[in-house]
C-alpha cells in the first residue's frame, strides 16, 4: 500500500501519513506533481492515459501523480516521469512554476506545477503500458481545443484555478 506524507497549507511536513485512497482532515494536505515537458517548437508532450480505473479512461493529460512518503516534490516529479514514460529528467532543468493549495471535500492536496524544456524524441520513450497508452506533442492551442472537446484533462476546472495554462505559456 502506498502512503503519502501530510503537510500544512504552507508545505511544512506534519508528523502524519495517509494511505492512497484515504482522506485527510482540514488543514492537512498531500503533495501532487504535474510535469509539463515543452520542446523547442513550443509544443507540449502529452500522454493518453490507459488505466480503466481513471475517471475518464483513455483521456489525454500530462505526466504526474502523487508524491509518496519520504519523497520531496522534486523527487516525485522525477520518479513519475520515469515510471510513466521512461524519461530520466535532468533535475537542474526541471523548474517549479507554481504551487496550488487545494481544499477539496474528499482530499486536500498541494499541486506543484513543473516545466521541463527539452526536445524529447517520442520513439525514445518507454511507456508504462498499464498507465500510458500513447504520447504525442501538441501546441497549447491544440490542447485547449482538446479540453473543449473533452479529450484532455481540464486542469483549470479540476484544480478550480483559472490561469493554470497561461502560467505555462508565460514561463
Amino acid at each position: 500500500m502506498e502512503w503519502f506524507d501530510l503537510y500544512d497549507k504552507d508545505g511544512n511536513k506534519l508528523p502524519k501519513k495517509m494511505p492512497r485512497g484515504g482522506s485527510n482532515h482540514p488543514g492537512e494536505y498531500h503533495l501532487v506533481v504535474h510535469v509539463w515537458i515543452r520542446d523547442s517548437l513550443g509544443r507540449y508532450l502529452i500522454q493518453q492515459r490507459n488505466k480503466r480505473s481513471d475517471l475518464v479512461p483513455h483521456q489525454w493529460g500530462i505526466t504526474g501523480g502523487a508524491v509518496t512518503s519520504g519523497e520531496t516534490s522534486l523527487a516525485g516529479a522525477l520518479r513519475e516521469t520515469y515510471e510513466e514514460i521512461g524519461l530520466t529528467l535532468d533535475q537542474a532543468k526541471l523548474r517549479r512554476v507554481h504551487r496550488y493549495v487545494i481544499d477539496h471535500p474528499k482530499s486536500n492536496y498541494i499541486t506543484d506545477l513543473y516545466l521541463y524544456e527539452e526536445d524529447v524524441l517520442l520513439n525514445d520513450l518507454k511507456l508504462d503500458t498499464v498507465e500510458v497508452r500513447n504520447v504525442d506533442y501538441k501546441s497549447m492551442d491544440e490542447i485547449r481545443a482538446m479540453i473543449t472537446e473533452g479529450t484532455f484533462w481540464d486542469y483549470e476546472r479540476l484544480l478550480e484555478r483559472q490561469g493554470y495554462l497561461a502560467l505555462l505559456e508565460k514561463s
